[in-house]
Formats: C-alpha cells, sequence, structure tokens
C-alpha cells in the first residue's frame, strides 16, 4: 500500500510522535533544543510494503529503482547466488536496518532480499533523501556514519570466515544475535540452520553439532526460534578461540 507522510498541523505532542516513529528520525535532524517542535517541512515521500516471511523484497539482477528501504518490523536476509547453485548469505537485517544500500547508483541489484518473518519495509526515493541530505549537514554526518558501520560490519564478517573455526563462527554468531538484542536476554533466530551455514561457510551439520555442543555444557538455551546464553562467558571464551570438543570431528 502507499502512503504519502503529510505536514503535521496537529498538537506539538502529535508532531513530535509522529516524527519519533518515522523510521527515517535518525537522519531527519536539525538544531533545534531537545523536545522543541521538530521544523515545520513536509516529510519525505514514503511508501510502506508490507512482506510475508519467504517473500522477496527484490532479486538479484533486478532492475535498481533508486530507492532506499528501512526495516521497520521483521527480519530480513540478503544473500547472492554461490557456486553450484547455493547463496551465500550476506547479512541478516533486524529492525531499523537500511536495505539496498549496497547497489546505489548502480544498474542492476548485486543482491537479493527476501523476508525471514513478516515484515514492515518503508521506501523513500534516494534522490528525495539526498535532498535531506543536502538541507541538514547533521544528516550527512548521520548517513556516512551508518554507510560507515555497514562497511566494518561485512569486513568484520569476511575476516571471521577467513581466520576462525567453526566453534569461533557460531558462538561469534550467537554473541551477535544477543548484542542486536539491544541489551535483551532472549535473541531470536529466525533463519535456518542452512542459512546460518551459508552465513558462516559452514555446513548445516557442522553448525548443528556446534550448537548441541554448547547446549550439552548448558552454555545455549534454544527454543523456538529463541534461545539464550546462561554461559555467555563460556561462549565469549570459545568465540575468541578456546577449543569446544565436539562428538564427531568438525568440517566446513
Amino acid at each position: 500500500m502507499a502512503n504519502r507522510l503529510r505536514l503535521v498541523t496537529g498538537s506539538v505532542a502529535d508532531h513530535i510522535r509522529r516524527c519519533q516513529a518515522c523510521p527515517l528520525n535518525a537522519l531527519c535532524l536539525d538544531e533545534a533544543p531537545p523536545g522543541s517542535l521538530p521544523p515545520q517541512q513536509p516529510c519525505l515521500e514514503q511508501r510502506c510494503v508490507q512482506l510475508h516471511g519467504g517473500e522477496h523484497l527484490f532479486r538479484v539482477s533486478d532492475t535498481v529503482d533508486q530507492q532506499l528501504h528501512i526495516l521497520r518490523k521483521g527480519d530480513i536476509k540478503l544473500y547472492q547466488h554461490g557456486r553450484e547453485g547455493g547463496q551465500h548469505i550476506i547479512e541478516f537485517l533486524g529492525p531499523g536496518a537500511w536495505i539496498g544500500l549496497e547497489s546505489l547508483n548502480e544498474e542492476r541489484r548485486h543482491a537479493g532480499a527476501v523476508a525471514l518473518t513478516d515484515c514492515e519495509i518503508a521506501s523513500v526515493p534516494y534522490a528525495m533523501l539526498t535532498s535531506l541530505l543536502d538541507r541538514q549537514p547533521r544528516s550527512a554526518e548521520a548517513f556516512g556514519h551508518l554507510l560507515s558501520c555497514t562497511i566494518a560490519r561485512h569486513q568484520q564478517h569476511a575476516a571471521m570466515l577467513r581466520s576462525t573455526s567453526a566453534a569461533q563462527r557460531v558462538a561469534q554468531f550467537l554473541l551477535q544475535r544477543l548484542e542486536q538484542a539491544h541489551g535483551y536476554a532472549k535473541a531470536t533466530l529466525p533463519m535456518s540452520r542452512q542459512d546460518i551455514a551459508d552465513y558462516l561457510g559452514l555446513t548445516s551439520s557442522t553448525v548443528s553439532r556446534c550448537l548441541s555442543a554448547l547446549r550439552r555444557r548448558g552454555w545455549l538455551s534454544m527454543g523456538q526460534r529463541a534461545f539464550t546464553l546462561p554461559g555467555r562467558a563460556d561462549v565469549e571464551r570459545v568465540a575468541a578461540g578456546a577449543p569446544l570438543a565436539l562428538d564427531d570431528a568438525v568440517t566446513s
């Protein structure tokens, strides 16, 4: 469904609440004192997209529509086609994530984006976003920081695939998911074992054996698409390189 966000003419409180709920709030900055009324200018045009689990936002090699997408609810995976018909998972994205940065000013998409769960996504024309960044220098700084963080995550992922063992990769992945839960003791796992394996450069059986080894020691507790780490300190040691004995030899 399409929706145009119009100039707010209601009370100050209503205006502030709408701005706080907007997915572009982190970029739409101004010099006004905290708690004051946001600037009286039209918000960026946004289109709200609803996806069910398994549906694509876009596919590899789709024509780039020069839209940027902000994930408001749900979980998305970014992927590329791997060798021999498999998938290479680039990243798992949750609420607040920006989607489509990798293909700006390109003719074709370098990656595909598919919903892991039901999702709500706000889509914004890139040209309108650049206009916002031109008007508000602090917004440009925030957007630059967002791009830097995205590059850093991809570099860390590449380094992990080059230099860590299977057990380290699984432990680091669980810790990353927990950090993304913003202080909550429980984190979600909306992806399949095969998705995790494709992201970590392992086989699904290796991922399962590593998870089982952590559970047997009481360091990992798993429910339906969620987990906690009762032995977080021990998992951190595994992530740092401490050995983790498995029932079977681990192969990647």
